[in-house]
């Protein structure tokens, strides 16, 4: 848990650390140029575009190779491979005299992410009981939310030098996580489904006995899963791509699309890479470090709170109510922000609204994804199915990412906090899909979700199906002789 959290955490450092370190002054001098108009160094709006989206390409490109990848070596390689790239990259930014070599450390980073994001969740919701699913692979948004925290008050920090070492720090920072993963990974086992896929059980047993409490593994409940892990239907040789879209799998293939497309079109990237920027367009530039760092902190507590109410309350109901909240928030920023000239009451209205609706985000719809998109995919194209949803996210996060500068500001369309009613109105748009086409597997195992599916049920009826359960009676027929066999053990001993 502790090595997929340092891997997300540095995924949330890198975007919210350019939000900020975009903004700093010898950032714009090392790689601006001076404005008569702002009599002040500044990057053209093109190159900022670039430096914010062009680094999706990266971050496309880990998304589609990571399925194989993992298929191949596993979770563990997988990981160590990230963080190889992650600490290359940082150092070329750090290093960087010119936009262009910066543009291609960040596209290195992001073919990290592109890895990470779909390494972790996959990850962890093979080695998580069924019952904790949705808090530990709702634990991502929680860290990425904290990487973004710590950025915000290490930019708020370094902001304040006058020296290219604020950037650079701020930079090189990222690397740190990966270091620390890569000492880590010694001591992390594989995923036991990864380890019985290969043919190796005892592997996986010991693998198995690592991630459950003492008194299953004692009791014997570990050979049982793995029992259970090597006779479902679902342990087969890994399908092909192009069964993502066949009559079988489409629906749960749209599924995580679908709800990954959402994460991105209510603003998430706009949040987190745009926070500091959008803070100084309202007139906030002197407390624009300190206000992000505010709302990363309020982010970071709604979303401990979202990792407990997934598995209480449900993906379903959780992500319906906050895509109502998130089109609220937004759509009264957009109200408030209407008109140019604004008064304090407004601008600080403004700034609550900002601060609740990335509150709702990370507790709702941000983590929902991740959990989603992790579970819905059916055993033999889980990797496939989250690779493909997290290459369609970054598609969908390149065109917000590119679009922003230019609908916040001039050139462009300059809507300014009215930007805030784009990102509403999908909001809105998604509370309304959420309804109708996003299932309820809370408390479900893996092998319960294939049943459902194939069961054809609506999505609003997921959460009533009882499952009759693959392998339950087999392992109630194993777990029965064991039972038995104990039992004749124990009268051999008395009659010693």
């Amino acid at each position: 848990m502790r090595i997929c959290a340092d891997g997300v955490l540095s995924e949330g450092y890198d975007g919210a650390s350019f939000g900020g370190v975009q903004t700093f002054g010898p950032f714009l001098r090392k790689f601006g140029r001076w404005s008569e108009d702002k009599e002040d160094y500044t990057i053209p709006t093109n190159v900022v575009s670039m430096m914010n989206s062009l680094p999706m390409i990266g971050k496309f490109l880990g998304a589609v190779i990571v399925g194989p990848m993992i298929e191949r070596w596993g979770h563990r390689l997988s990981m160590a491979i990230t963080c190889c790239v992650q600490v290359v990259g940082t150092v070329i930014q750090v290093t960087s005299h010119s936009p262009a070599q910066f543009i291609v450390g960040r596209m290195l980073i992001y073919g990290a992410v592109g890895l990470v994001e779909n390494v972790v969740p996959t990850y962890e919701s093979e080695i998580c009981p069924a019952p904790l699913r949705g808090f530990c692979v709702g634990s991502i948004q929680l860290f990425l939310t904290f990487g973004s925290l710590i950025a915000g008050v290490v930019n708020e920090g370094l902001s304040k030098l006058d020296t290219d070492a604020g950037w650079m720090v701020a930079t090189g920072i990222q690397m740190v996580p990966a270091l620390i993963i890569l000492t880590g990974l010694y001591f992390t086992p594989d995923s036991p489904r990864w380890l019985i896929s290969k043919n190796r059980r005892s592997d996986a047993l010991k693998a198995l006995k690592v991630f459950r409490p003492k008194q299953q593994v004692e009791d014997g409940r570990c050979e049982l899963e793995i029992i259970a892990l090597e006779n479902s239907d679902n342990m087969q040789e890994k399908a092909p791509w192009k069964a993502l879209f066949n009559a079988s799998n489409r629906r749960r293939t749209s599924i995580a699309l679908v709800i990954m497309a959402l994460q991105q079109l209510t603003g998430v990237t706009f949040s987190s890479s745009y926070g500091p920027t959008f803070y100084k367009q309202v007139g906030l530039g002197d407390k624009a470090f300190a206000y992000a760092a505010i709302n990363n902190a309020v982010s970071v507590v709604t979303a401990v709170i979202g990792m407990y109410m997934f598995d209480v309350f449900g993906r379903r109901d959780l992500t319906l109510h906050g895509c109502w909240g998130q089109a609220l928030f937004l759509c009264l920023i957009g109200g408030l922000g209407a008109e140019s000239s604004r008064s304090t009451s407004e601008t600080n209205g403004m700034v609550a609204s900002f601060i609740l609706y990335a509150a709702i985000l990370h507790a709702t719809l941000g983590p929902a994804a991740y959990i989603t998109a992790a579970e819905v995919g059916t055993a033999t194209l889980r990797e496939k199915t989250m690779a493909i949803s997290t290459a369609w996210n970054v598609v969908v996060g390149f065109g917000v990412v590119y679009s922003t500068p230019y609908l916040l500001s001039t050139p462009g369309a300059n809507l300014g906090a009215r930007l805030g009613y784009v990102w509403g109105g999908c909001a809105a748009v998604g509370a309304i899909w959420v309804w109708f086409f996003m299932p309820e597997l809370k408390g479900r195992s893996l092998e319960d979700v294939d049943e459902l599916f194939a069961a054809g049920l609506p999505a609003w009826r997921f959460k009533q199906y009882e499952c009759t359960g693959i392998n339950r009676d087999m392992l109630a027929n194993y777990q029965a002789k064991m039972e038995d066999d104990k039992g004749e053990e124990r009268v051999e001993l008395e009659n010693v």
